[in-house]
């Protein structure tokens, strides 16, 4: 008997444009916010994190383009949700198939996917990631966090509250809390 086929793993551009979608609906709410709001990342504060996502967004879009770095983006949700589109329009015109832009578009994915949940919290949305990004980015897991020195990156993974739920399997995998 021939087994079934697996369907195949979305690929990495198609993810890191899901994780930008959910990083621009969490930068809505985050406008709309307190910047002092404290967030899962202990460390930071709203306006600190949403600097973050700016920076981590033009540097996903450097390495994804080959550009060389620009200037550091200025703080605030706009230049963020305008970081965000510059780097859905680089990433329709991308490549497919080369390495640089699979692992870029990967690495990517799980920051702004991740950093996007953080928001939520900070503003008050406790919602899943959608479900079909969370489930890709378990899947490619292994590949990304295993054998890799976490330190100063991810809190060290946690026990999923919800084993079956792939939003608290992802966060916990990356050392968050779901609440």
């Amino acid at each position: 008997m021939i087994p079934p086929r697996l369907p195949r793993p979305p690929h990495p551009l198609d993810l890191l444009a899901q994780a930008s979608e959910a990083a621009l609906d969490s930068l809505h709410r985050a406008a709309l916010a307190d910047p002092d709001a404290p967030t899962p990342c202990t460390r930071w504060n709203l306006s600190t994190l949403v600097r973050h996502i700016t920076d981590s967004t033009a540097s996903t879009r450097e390495i994804l383009t080959g550009m060389p770095p620009g200037r550091p983006p200025e703080p605030g949700c706009g230049p963020a949700r305008d970081e965000l589109r510059r780097l859905r329009t680089a990433v329709a015109a991308m490549p497919r198939e080369t390495a640089r832009v699979r692992w870029g578009a990967l690495l990517g994915s799980y920051e702004l996917a991740l950093h996007a949940w953080d928001v939520n919290q900070s503003t008050g949305c406790p919602g899943p990631l959608p479900p079909t990004l969370a489930e890709a980015l378990l899947a490619f897991a292994p590949m990304v966090v295993e054998g890799v020195d976490r330190t100063g990156l991810f809190a060290p993974p946690l026990p999923p509250p919800r084993p079956g739920h792939p939003t608290d399997r992802l966060l916990a995998l990356f050392g968050r809390r779901p609440r």
